[in-house]
């Protein structure tokens, strides 16, 4: 005869929303709730007496065994994320928390617990996929906003937020090499702002080919670029300038019948070892050379005194 309190109790677990399973210390199903019969379709008669194996799928049988030996045995409370399936076949992920249940000192049951947490674990996955997007839409912004499109170099802004590290750094010398293509207004105006693009990114193309992959080139300007050149003396320095100067003078432009010569003139500064600086003040005093270049002819190389 089952009692009231017994009757009040399996009221309350099949209103559970989660599904309940009882078993023998035999492993044979005792009772399930209504939530384990809607989520496999499966009747409670047809359930009671039966072992997971004759019930499901060998790959499920296995996973609702996990742990149930050595929840009988020990009195452990074991707690596993598992793989079910519904009655439609599709997968669910599930939380089932077993335990061990003694009536008295020959009655021993386990008693498991699951709670469905396949739509937590699509949020999530979403969710992280979400993340993952929006740091990669983030990198791209990040890069976008610190390169010059017409180039591909990086722009005045990445300079201004990288040069800090470096010319802060008192271990190692940098040379700041201020450039600007010469007469560079005359290709615009006589053959149009076509080949003034062309002829940009035909200078970026080329300079990048004369330096090393510790130098970084920015474009600061219509026409005016910012090399940095970390781990060289003066002598160094001027020399990397000066070969870049002349593979840009014997390297010229083609633009449909046009062959457009062009030139570069550079100011110089060197920022030494055991001296930080800051970007502003190397380039001014690279301008002044840069300038002084100008008027002394263009494509050549003014140096700091």
């Amino acid at each position: 005869m089952i009692s009231i309190e017994l009757k009040i109790a399996i009221e309350i677990l099949d209103t559970l929303p989660n599904p309940v399973l009882v078993k023998n210390q035999n492993l044979e199903y005792v009772w399930i709730n209504l939530a384990f019969e809607t989520l496999f379709n499966v009747d409670r008669e047809q359930v009671v007496g039966n072992l997971d194996k004759q019930l499901f799928p060998d790959r499920q049988a296995a996973q609702c065994n996990g742990g149930d030996l050595r929840v009988l045995e020990s009195g452990e409370i074991d707690e596993a994320i598992e793989t079910v399936f519904d009655t439609s076949g599709l997968p669910r992920e599930t939380i089932t928390r077993k335990s061990r249940l003694e009536i008295s000192s020959e009655e021993t049951y386990l008693v498991g617990v699951m709670h469905d947490i396949t739509d937590l674990t699509r949020a999530n996955e979403a969710l992280k996929s979400s993340e993952l997007k929006l740091q990669d839409q983030a990198q791209k912004l990040a890069v976008l906003a610190t390169t010059d499109l017409l180039t591909g170099c990086a722009n005045r802004r990445a300079l201004y937020e990288r040069a800090p590290e470096i010319l802060e750094n008192q271990f190692t010398s940098t040379a700041v090499l201020l450039m600007d293509l010469d007469r560079f207004k005359s290709i615009n105006d006589e053959l149009g702002h076509e080949a003034g693009d062309l002829t940009l990114k035909h200078f970026v193309h080329e300079v990048q080919q004369k330096l090393s992959p510790e130098d970084k080139m920015y474009r600061i300007g219509g026409e005016e670029f910012v090399i940095l050149v970390p781990d060289v003396n003066l002598s160094e320095a001027t020399e990397k300038a000066n070969s870049i100067r002349l593979h840009i003078a014997n390297t010229p432009v083609q633009y449909n019948d046009n062959t457009i010569n062009i030139t570069v003139s550079t100011g110089l500064v060197l920022k030494e070892k055991k001296q930080s600086d800051n970007i502003e003040n190397l380039l001014q005093q690279a301008d002044e050379c840069l300038y002084l270049a100008k008027d002394l002819g263009r494509n050549r190389v003014e140096v700091v005194a």
